[in-house]
Protein backbone atom coordinates (compact mmCIF):
# COMPACT_ATOMS: atom_id res chain seq x y z
CA UNK A 1 0.00 0.00 0.00
CA UNK A 2 1.29 3.38 -0.83
CA UNK A 3 0.17 6.71 0.61
CA UNK A 4 0.45 9.92 -0.89
CA UNK A 5 1.40 12.87 0.98
CA UNK A 6 1.18 16.47 0.14
CA UNK A 7 2.70 19.48 2.20
CA UNK A 8 2.08 22.96 1.40
CA UNK A 9 4.49 26.07 2.45
CA UNK A 10 3.08 29.42 2.69
CA UNK A 11 5.70 32.49 2.54
CA UNK A 12 5.28 36.02 2.13
CA UNK A 13 8.10 37.21 0.07
CA UNK A 14 10.59 40.05 0.47
CA UNK A 15 8.75 42.07 -3.23
CA UNK A 16 5.82 42.09 -0.99
CA UNK A 17 3.28 39.63 -2.97
CA UNK A 18 1.62 38.50 -0.26
CA UNK A 19 1.24 34.63 -0.60
CA UNK A 20 2.85 31.98 -2.00
CA UNK A 21 1.47 28.16 -2.52
CA UNK A 22 4.02 25.36 -3.39
CA UNK A 23 2.83 21.50 -3.52
CA UNK A 24 4.90 18.96 -3.36
CA UNK A 25 3.73 15.15 -3.63
CA UNK A 26 5.67 12.46 -1.84
CA UNK A 27 5.14 9.24 -2.13
CA UNK A 28 6.49 6.91 0.52
CA UNK A 29 7.11 2.82 0.02
CA UNK A 30 4.48 2.26 2.86
CA UNK A 31 1.44 3.38 4.62
CA UNK A 32 2.41 4.23 8.48
CA UNK A 33 -0.33 1.78 10.29
CA UNK A 34 -1.10 0.50 13.77
CA UNK A 35 -4.09 -1.35 14.19
CA UNK A 36 -4.11 -1.90 17.57
CA UNK A 37 -3.68 1.65 18.01
CA UNK A 38 -6.25 4.07 18.91
CA UNK A 39 -5.50 6.85 16.25
CA UNK A 40 -8.15 9.78 14.39
CA UNK A 41 -8.27 8.44 10.67
CA UNK A 42 -11.33 6.39 8.82
CA UNK A 43 -12.43 3.54 10.39
CA UNK A 44 -11.88 4.54 13.86
CA UNK A 45 -15.33 4.84 14.64
CA UNK A 46 -14.71 8.54 14.55
CA UNK A 47 -17.90 10.61 12.62
CA UNK A 48 -15.82 14.15 12.27
CA UNK A 49 -14.55 14.61 8.83
CA UNK A 50 -11.01 16.33 8.23
CA UNK A 51 -9.76 17.44 4.94
CA UNK A 52 -5.96 16.75 3.88
CA UNK A 53 -4.38 19.74 5.12
CA UNK A 54 -7.05 21.46 7.48
CA UNK A 55 -7.91 21.21 11.23
CA UNK A 56 -11.05 20.97 13.37
CA UNK A 57 -12.12 22.63 16.69
CA UNK A 58 -15.59 20.16 17.28
CA UNK A 59 -17.52 21.14 19.09
CA UNK A 60 -17.90 18.98 21.75
CA UNK A 61 -16.31 15.97 23.20
CA UNK A 62 -16.04 13.23 20.47
CA UNK A 63 -15.41 9.12 20.53
CA UNK A 64 -12.84 7.05 18.61
CA UNK A 65 -11.98 3.36 18.59
CA UNK A 66 -9.55 0.59 17.98
CA UNK A 67 -11.04 -2.56 16.98
CA UNK A 68 -9.16 -4.53 19.43
CA UNK A 69 -8.03 -2.16 22.17
CA UNK A 70 -11.49 -0.22 23.02
CA UNK A 71 -13.10 3.42 22.74
CA UNK A 72 -12.04 6.56 24.33
CA UNK A 73 -14.11 10.23 24.75
CA UNK A 74 -11.74 12.72 23.47
CA UNK A 75 -12.84 16.17 25.85
CA UNK A 76 -12.80 19.38 23.82
CA UNK A 77 -14.54 22.41 23.63
CA UNK A 78 -14.28 25.81 22.05
CA UNK A 79 -13.09 29.25 23.66
CA UNK A 80 -14.75 32.70 23.26
CA UNK A 81 -10.82 34.19 22.16
CA UNK A 82 -10.44 31.58 19.51
CA UNK A 83 -8.10 29.09 20.77
CA UNK A 84 -9.53 25.73 21.90
CA UNK A 85 -8.73 23.37 25.39
CA UNK A 86 -8.40 19.99 24.81
CA UNK A 87 -8.46 18.01 21.28
CA UNK A 88 -8.61 19.25 18.51
CA UNK A 89 -8.31 17.72 14.76
CA UNK A 90 -5.57 18.43 12.64
CA UNK A 91 -3.88 17.15 9.29
CA UNK A 92 -2.06 19.66 8.47
CA UNK A 93 2.08 19.44 8.80
CA UNK A 94 3.90 23.02 8.24
CA UNK A 95 7.68 22.80 9.02
CA UNK A 96 8.64 26.30 8.56
CA UNK A 97 8.42 29.93 9.60
CA UNK A 98 4.64 30.25 7.64
CA UNK A 99 4.57 34.52 6.83
CA UNK A 100 7.19 37.01 6.95
CA UNK A 101 7.20 40.35 8.70
CA UNK A 102 6.50 43.57 7.22
CA UNK A 103 10.32 43.88 6.68
CA UNK A 104 11.91 44.11 4.17
CA UNK A 105 8.10 43.28 2.60
CA UNK A 106 6.21 45.92 0.76
CA UNK A 107 2.80 44.84 1.65
CA UNK A 108 1.89 44.29 5.16
CA UNK A 109 -0.48 40.93 5.80
CA UNK A 110 -3.61 41.76 7.39
CA UNK A 111 -4.61 40.80 10.55
CA UNK A 112 -6.98 37.90 9.45
CA UNK A 113 -3.97 36.87 7.31
CA UNK A 114 -1.94 37.23 10.73
CA UNK A 115 -4.49 35.12 12.65
CA UNK A 116 -4.81 32.37 10.05
CA UNK A 117 -1.13 32.02 9.44
CA UNK A 118 -0.60 31.36 12.81
CA UNK A 119 -3.18 28.82 13.31
CA UNK A 120 -1.53 26.85 10.78
CA UNK A 121 1.55 27.05 12.75
CA UNK A 122 -0.34 26.12 15.72
CA UNK A 123 -2.27 23.43 14.48
CA UNK A 124 0.24 21.55 12.35
CA UNK A 125 2.42 19.03 13.67
CA UNK A 126 6.69 19.23 13.59
CA UNK A 127 7.14 15.77 11.98
CA UNK A 128 11.20 16.69 10.78
CA UNK A 129 12.41 16.11 7.53
CA UNK A 130 9.62 13.89 6.39
CA UNK A 131 5.77 14.64 5.71
CA UNK A 132 3.53 13.67 8.60
CA UNK A 133 2.76 9.96 8.11
CA UNK A 134 0.25 8.95 10.61
CA UNK A 135 -2.85 11.23 8.79
CA UNK A 136 -4.77 12.74 11.24
CA UNK A 137 -4.16 13.65 14.47
CA UNK A 138 -4.90 15.83 17.61
CA UNK A 139 -3.53 19.15 18.38
CA UNK A 140 -4.20 19.46 22.59
CA UNK A 141 -4.39 22.60 24.07
CA UNK A 142 -3.55 22.33 28.44
CA UNK A 143 -5.71 24.67 30.11
CA UNK A 144 -6.85 23.23 33.67
CA UNK A 145 -7.42 19.70 33.43
CA UNK A 146 -9.71 20.10 30.32
CA UNK A 147 -7.45 17.96 28.21
CA UNK A 148 -8.66 14.68 29.02
CA UNK A 149 -10.16 11.76 27.61
CA UNK A 150 -12.19 8.72 29.37
CA UNK A 151 -12.45 5.33 28.22
CA UNK A 152 -15.01 3.01 28.26
CA UNK A 153 -13.49 0.69 30.28
CA UNK A 154 -11.00 0.53 32.74
CA UNK A 155 -7.45 -0.72 30.94
CA UNK A 156 -4.09 0.17 30.95
CA UNK A 157 -2.77 2.89 28.57
CA UNK A 158 0.74 1.33 27.22
CA UNK A 159 1.90 4.47 25.08
CA UNK A 160 0.81 7.44 23.42
CA UNK A 161 2.85 9.04 20.43
CA UNK A 162 3.26 12.90 21.15
CA UNK A 163 5.18 15.64 19.31
CA UNK A 164 5.82 19.49 18.96
CA UNK A 165 3.46 21.58 16.96
CA UNK A 166 5.36 23.33 14.29
CA UNK A 167 4.39 26.44 15.99
CA UNK A 168 6.53 25.51 19.81
CA UNK A 169 9.38 23.80 17.86
CA UNK A 170 10.31 27.16 15.67
CA UNK A 171 10.03 29.27 19.44
CA UNK A 172 11.95 26.71 21.10
CA UNK A 173 14.74 26.64 18.12
CA UNK A 174 14.30 30.37 16.82
CA UNK A 175 12.43 32.88 19.44
CA UNK A 176 9.23 34.97 17.70
CA UNK A 177 11.87 36.54 14.98
CA UNK A 178 14.57 34.51 13.14
CA UNK A 179 16.98 36.45 11.40
CA UNK A 180 20.47 36.25 10.70
CA UNK A 181 22.00 38.15 13.40
CA UNK A 182 21.79 37.08 16.89
CA UNK A 183 22.07 39.27 19.37
CA UNK A 184 24.54 38.23 21.98
CA UNK A 185 23.10 40.50 24.61
CA UNK A 186 19.34 39.89 24.53
CA UNK A 187 19.56 36.57 22.93
CA UNK A 188 16.78 38.29 20.05
CA UNK A 189 17.33 37.68 16.46
CA UNK A 190 18.07 41.37 15.35
CA UNK A 191 15.71 42.96 12.35
CA UNK A 192 18.86 44.66 10.62
CA UNK A 193 22.50 43.42 10.35
CA UNK A 194 23.27 46.85 10.16
CA UNK A 195 21.67 50.46 9.97
CA UNK A 196 18.97 49.95 7.87
CA UNK A 197 19.75 46.72 6.13
CA UNK A 198 17.42 43.85 6.51
CA UNK A 199 19.21 40.55 8.56
CA UNK A 200 17.38 37.97 6.08
CA UNK A 201 18.15 34.69 6.26
CA UNK A 202 16.35 31.42 4.73
CA UNK A 203 13.08 30.41 5.78
CA UNK A 204 13.66 27.24 7.67
CA UNK A 205 13.02 24.00 6.07
CA UNK A 206 12.19 25.46 2.90
CA UNK A 207 14.22 23.19 0.60
CA UNK A 208 14.17 25.51 -2.49
CA UNK A 209 17.63 27.65 -2.19
CA UNK A 210 15.95 30.62 -4.08
CA UNK A 211 16.52 33.72 -2.49
CA UNK A 212 12.81 34.69 -2.96
CA UNK A 213 12.92 32.78 0.20
CA UNK A 214 15.26 34.88 2.48
CA UNK A 215 13.56 37.40 4.69
CA UNK A 216 13.64 38.55 8.74
CA UNK A 217 10.86 35.80 10.06
CA UNK A 218 8.54 36.30 12.38
CA UNK A 219 5.81 34.73 14.43
CA UNK A 220 3.70 37.07 17.34
CA UNK A 221 2.24 35.94 19.96
CA UNK A 222 -1.25 36.80 19.04
CA UNK A 223 -3.45 35.08 21.77
CA UNK A 224 -1.19 36.34 24.49
CA UNK A 225 0.97 33.40 25.83
CA UNK A 226 3.87 34.81 26.45
CA UNK A 227 2.40 38.26 28.06
CA UNK A 228 2.55 39.79 25.06
CA UNK A 229 6.20 40.01 24.23
CA UNK A 230 8.34 38.01 21.43
CA UNK A 231 9.20 35.28 22.39
CA UNK A 232 13.17 34.07 22.91
CA UNK A 233 14.63 30.67 21.92
CA UNK A 234 15.21 27.76 24.89
CA UNK A 235 18.87 27.91 24.41
CA UNK A 236 19.26 31.92 24.69
CA UNK A 237 16.78 31.42 28.20
CA UNK A 238 19.83 29.06 29.37
CA UNK A 239 22.17 31.85 28.13
CA UNK A 240 20.51 34.46 29.85
CA UNK A 241 19.99 32.77 33.05
CA UNK A 242 23.97 31.86 33.12
CA UNK A 243 24.49 35.91 32.60
CA UNK A 244 22.54 36.90 35.30
CA UNK A 245 23.75 34.16 37.72
CA UNK A 246 27.12 35.60 37.25
CA UNK A 247 26.59 38.96 37.65
CA UNK A 248 24.29 38.47 40.91
CA UNK A 249 27.15 35.54 42.05
CA UNK A 250 29.99 38.73 41.43
CA UNK A 251 28.39 41.56 43.13
CA UNK A 252 27.96 39.53 46.33
CA UNK A 253 31.53 38.42 46.43
CA UNK A 254 32.50 42.15 45.81
CA UNK A 255 30.08 43.42 48.81
CA UNK A 256 31.86 40.39 50.58
CA UNK A 257 35.13 42.01 50.49
CA UNK A 258 36.27 39.51 48.42
CA UNK A 259 39.66 40.00 45.85
CA UNK A 260 39.11 40.53 42.18
CA UNK A 261 39.97 36.82 41.24
CA UNK A 262 38.15 35.49 44.02
CA UNK A 263 34.88 37.84 42.84
CA UNK A 264 35.53 36.38 39.07
CA UNK A 265 36.15 33.00 40.52
CA UNK A 266 32.37 32.74 41.84
CA UNK A 267 31.55 34.48 39.14
CA UNK A 268 32.26 31.85 36.08
CA UNK A 269 31.37 28.99 38.98
CA UNK A 270 27.51 30.72 39.07
CA UNK A 271 27.67 31.04 35.29
CA UNK A 272 28.54 26.87 34.81
CA UNK A 273 26.58 25.29 37.16
CA UNK A 274 23.18 27.35 35.78
CA UNK A 275 21.14 24.98 33.92
CA UNK A 276 18.04 26.01 32.29
CA UNK A 277 15.26 25.07 29.73
CA UNK A 278 12.75 22.45 29.50
CA UNK A 279 9.35 22.04 28.37
CA UNK A 280 7.70 19.15 30.16
CA UNK A 281 4.11 17.20 29.91
CA UNK A 282 1.86 15.41 32.31
CA UNK A 283 -0.10 12.68 32.36
CA UNK A 284 -2.64 11.82 35.27
CA UNK A 285 -4.24 8.36 36.08
CA UNK A 286 -7.65 7.88 37.08
CA UNK A 287 -9.59 5.64 38.01
CA UNK A 288 -13.27 6.66 38.47
CA UNK A 289 -12.06 9.26 41.05
CA UNK A 290 -8.77 8.21 42.29
CA UNK A 291 -5.97 9.33 41.11
CA UNK A 292 -3.44 6.29 40.12
CA UNK A 293 0.05 7.64 39.31
CA UNK A 294 1.95 10.09 37.24
CA UNK A 295 3.77 9.66 34.36
CA UNK A 296 6.23 12.69 32.80
CA UNK A 297 7.56 13.09 29.89
CA UNK A 298 10.02 15.95 28.06
CA UNK A 299 9.14 17.66 24.82
CA UNK A 300 12.64 19.83 25.45
CA UNK A 301 15.09 19.64 27.72
CA UNK A 302 18.69 20.60 28.09
CA UNK A 303 21.52 18.61 30.39
CA UNK A 304 21.49 19.04 34.04
CA UNK A 305 18.29 20.14 33.98
CA UNK A 306 15.91 17.37 35.16
CA UNK A 307 16.89 14.19 37.36
CA UNK A 308 18.00 10.69 36.49
CA UNK A 309 17.22 8.90 33.97
CA UNK A 310 16.99 12.34 31.88
CA UNK A 311 19.83 14.30 33.26
CA UNK A 312 21.74 13.63 30.18
CA UNK A 313 18.96 14.33 27.70
CA UNK A 314 19.64 17.48 24.94
CA UNK A 315 16.84 17.68 22.84
CA UNK A 316 13.96 19.69 21.14
CA UNK A 317 11.67 16.88 19.50
CA UNK A 318 11.30 17.18 16.05
CA UNK A 319 9.34 14.25 15.35
CA UNK A 320 6.86 11.77 16.73
CA UNK A 321 7.65 9.89 19.54
CA UNK A 322 6.44 7.15 22.24
CA UNK A 323 5.24 7.91 25.50
CA UNK A 324 4.77 5.27 27.39
CA UNK A 325 2.28 5.02 30.24
CA UNK A 326 1.91 2.37 32.04
CA UNK A 327 2.79 3.37 34.58
CA UNK A 328 -0.33 4.80 35.15
CA UNK A 329 -2.04 1.35 36.25
CA UNK A 330 -5.47 0.77 34.97
CA UNK A 331 -7.25 3.97 34.42
CA UNK A 332 -10.80 5.09 32.72
CA UNK A 333 -9.67 8.75 32.60
CA UNK A 334 -6.00 10.10 31.80
CA UNK A 335 -5.65 14.34 32.51
CA UNK A 336 -3.10 15.63 30.47
CA UNK A 337 -0.92 19.10 31.91
CA UNK A 338 1.74 21.02 30.54
CA UNK A 339 4.96 22.67 32.41
CA UNK A 340 8.12 24.27 31.42
CA UNK A 341 10.66 26.54 32.67
CA UNK A 342 10.03 29.95 30.58
CA UNK A 343 7.65 31.53 33.05
CA UNK A 344 6.53 35.03 33.78
CA UNK A 345 6.98 37.25 37.25
CA UNK A 346 4.03 35.12 38.52
CA UNK A 347 5.14 31.45 38.40
CA UNK A 348 2.72 31.35 34.89
CA UNK A 349 4.33 29.18 32.29
CA UNK A 350 5.19 31.76 28.83
CA UNK A 351 5.56 28.71 26.73
CA UNK A 352 2.21 27.99 24.53
CA UNK A 353 0.31 25.23 26.07
CA UNK A 354 0.41 23.03 22.90
CA UNK A 355 1.42 19.65 21.95
CA UNK A 356 0.24 16.77 19.53
CA UNK A 357 -1.45 13.54 20.01
CA UNK A 358 -2.03 10.70 18.40
CA UNK A 359 -2.13 6.22 18.80
CA UNK A 360 -3.45 5.93 22.03
CA UNK A 361 -2.20 1.94 22.69
CA UNK A 362 -4.57 0.31 25.38
CA UNK A 363 -3.50 -2.92 26.65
Amino acid sequence: MKKINKFFTITLLATGSLFIYSCTDEVKDKEIDFPNDITFNEGQGISINVPWLTFVVPDAPYKVSAHHSGEVTMNVKKNSNGTHSGFALSSKNYRSYPWLTKKPATTAPSQAQIKEAVDSSIYSVYSGTYPNQLGTFTVVRVDGDEAYFTIDQPRIVEHVLVANTNYNYLLLNYGSRYSGKLNALTQVYDEYSSGTTYSTVRNPNIPDASTTKYGVWYLPDIYNFGGGQDFIRLAGQQILAKIAAGRAAGTAARAAGKTKAQATADSTAAYTATVKGYVKLIAKGYLNSTQTGISEYYLALFPGVAPAPYDLWNTIQGAWAKWDLSALGTVNKVVFNMDSSDKDGTGKMRTPPYFCLDGIRLK
